[in-house]
């Protein structure tokens, strides 16, 4: 059984390099649908194997494989300005899948969801300030990083997290009528 989880952390891995090419930049942070995936790995995978799903599209990533946003790779993204965010979409993934193996309220599923999604942010946020005060030496108020990085995509990642989550809960719900038993262990 465990070489299923394998396998379907790889193919969430895969799903999440390939939708990582659509980005549309506005800002400091592209608008892109890893959020989504990360929701949707959560849900489908839950959350043990949502995460290892989303760290090891992170480890293609960092060993050199262009799957991150836009084509990206290396070890010097996670040491960018939005390397915390990459982080987070990790945390992102797990707390989604908090509860999806569990028939329960639709609307746990979406809290879990945007908690995920602020996990994400505070994560994401406080490493953009620290990159800027630690290592360019330079001021970046709070205020300032969520204008930035944050408030500009709240409104998207809402309905994309919304989404993905739904959407993984449904599929999970789908493969276990169809005798697929996703495990959480």
């Amino acid at each position: 059984m465990k070489n299923h989880n394998f396998i379907s952390a790889a193919l969430f891995a895969g799903i999440m390099a390939i939708l990582s090419q659509f980005a549309f930049p506005i800002g400091a942070v592209p608008i892109t649908l890893q959020s989504f995936v990360c929701a949707l790995a959560g849900g489908v995978l839950g959350k043990k194997w949502g995460a290892i799903s989303i760290g090891l599209w992170l480890i293609l990533g960092m060993i050199g494989i262009p799957v991150l946003t836009m084509g990206k790779a290396g070890i010097g993204i996670f040491l960018s300005p939005v390397g915390g965010y990459y982080l987070g979409f990790v945390l992102m993934a797990l707390i989604s899948g908090f509860r999806s193996e569990e028939n329960v309220n639709i609307f746990c599923y979406i809290g879990f969801a945007i908690l995920g999604l602020i996990s994400c942010y505070a994560l994401g946020t406080i490493w953009f300030m620290g990159y800027f005060q630690y290592g360019l030496g330079k001021d970046m108020p709070l205020w300032t990083a969520l204008t930035m990085t944050v408030f500009p995509f709240v409104v998207f990642d809402l309905i994309k997290v919304t989404l993905g989550v739904l959407s993984g809960v449904r599929i999970r719900r789908a493969l276990i009528q169809a005798g697929f038993r996703p495990t959480t262990h």
